[in-house]
Order: structure tokens, then sequence, then C-alpha cells
């Protein structure tokens, strides 16, 4: 019998994965962003998309993504203008040779203007309005591209914002999973996992089901996915026989457990 409890942690939500399933919405974001940094002057990018579209995934793999680039990745948007510049200025392993900003900012231009470098900086729309004017102060050097990830119903009011709105940018959507690819997707981490026997169980009817509830979203399928195979391992455990093969009851049962149905 498989190991659901192993299964089901492999489909814990995490950003830290290194092979990253190619959907065609991520193949259409990658195909778009080369083109724009190849062909365009350096600028801002906006990356939006539903919470659970896999942005932060697609930042944390870049630089896979972008092998000619140098990227330099923050997670959290909390930092003070200063301090961003100064670390900006440590990642070239330089001093800081003064503390007002007007000369750390003029010693980072002077550092990276040559460089082809991507500054990522996720959950964007966190970002007080100091650290946007100095985004925009950096954007306007042509010595940075920034790419912002959003998400994409408070993408709106960011990009209103005048330091923003008044500058040449580029918005990159990340569209969800289509339904056809949700199979392929099961059974690929299935088999990172030595489990892809299971993957004959994902009938038509049950990929039907699972994209009825998560529309394709990678967190809510991954959430559902997790739900539905600690279910299976708790009826393996305890003697549950018809709910150690996938049925469309485990998968319900798992969808309201996951709050993505309301009861």
């Amino acid at each position: 019998m498989a190991d659901f409890k192993k299964i089901a942690d492999h489909f814990q939500d995490s950003i830290e994965e290194v092979d990253v399933f190619e959907s065609f919405a991520l193949l259409q974001l990658k195909n778009r962003l080369i083109q724009i940094v190849e062909n365009e002057r350096r600028q801002l990018l906006f990356l939006v998309g539903e919470p659970g579209s896999g942005k932060s995934l697609f930042l944390a793999n870049l630089q896979t993504f972008m092998p000619a680039y140098s990227v330099l990745r923050f997670e959290t948007p909390f930092f003070e203008p200063v301090d961003f510049v100064k670390t900006l200025i440590n990642k070239k392993e330089q001093n800081v040779q003064n503390y007002a900003l007007e000369q750390l900012l003029q010693q980072a231009i002077e550092l990276y203007k040559e460089d082809n470098t991507v500054i990522a900086i996720d959950e964007a729309q966190l970002l007080s309005k100091q650290m946007i004017e100095l985004i925009r102060i950096l954007a306007d050097s042509k010595s940075f591209w920034f790419i912002l990830a959003m998400h994409k119903h408070e993408s709106k009011q960011i990009l209103k914002e005048p330091q923003f709105s008044s500058r040449p940018h580029y918005i990159l959507q990340i569209g969800n999973l289509e339904r056809s690819e949700i199979h392929e997707y099961i059974c690929k981490e299935l088999a990172k996992i030595s489990e892809e026997q299971l993957c004959r169980q994902f009938s038509a009817g049950l990929v039907k089901q699972l994209y009825k509830y998560t529309k394709g979203n990678f967190r809510e399928l991954k959430k559902l996915l997790n739900k539905t195979f600690l279910l299976m391992d708790y009826a393996a455990k305890n003697g549950i026989k018809k709910h150690t093969k996938l049925n469309s009851c485990l998968l319900t049962m798992a969808a309201i457990d996951g709050g993505i149905v309301a009861v």
C-alpha cells in the first residue's frame, strides 16, 4: 500500500521547489519576460496573479529562468530605503561610503549600471510610500530591472501611484493550471517520490472534480491533494478500506476540511 502520509507531506505548500511544473501559463510568462528584458530598456515589471497562482514560486526560480542575469530576490517588502540601498551595496561586497541616502543611491547606481541585475520583490502591494519613491529613483537610473509581484486585486491601486503609472512598465500576469494539465502535474509529482502507481486512480471524473474545486490554482490544488492523502492515511491506519482508494467522496471531504468548499 502507498505511503499516504509521505504523499500528503509532498503536497504541502512550499516555494522551495526546484523542479517547477512548466504549465502553459508559466511557459507563456517565461517567454514574455525574456522577450521584454532582451528587447527593452531596463524598467519596472509588475507580476500579478491571484493568491496561490505561483508568483512566489516563479520568483524563487527566477535565476534558473534567467541564467544570464543576476537576480536579487526579496521575499518581504518591509525595509527602510536606507537599509535597502545599503543591502544592494553590500551584495556587491563593497563598503558603504556614506550613510546619507542621496550618496548611497549614487554609489549603488554606479556599482550596478554595467550589470544585468534583476531586483525581484514579493508581496509588493505592501511597499511603503517611501520605498515606492526609492524604487522610482532606482528604476529611472536604468541600472536595474525591477519585478514587483503582487496580488491581482491589489495591483490596480499600487499601479495608480504616480511613481509607477507615469513611467514605462509592463504588466505580466500569471495564470492557473488548465484542467487538461492537472493530471500531468499530479503524475509528475507522484513520480518524484516513487508513488506513480497512484496516478492511475486519478480518473477523468476526479480530475474534473479537482478543477471544479480549485479552478487550477496551484496552492488550492496542493492543499486539496494534501488533505485528501491525509484522509487516506487515516483510513489506512483505521481499517476503512473504501477510503484507501481515491474517490469523489474523499475529494469532497478534503475540500470541506481545507475550507475550499463551504458547508
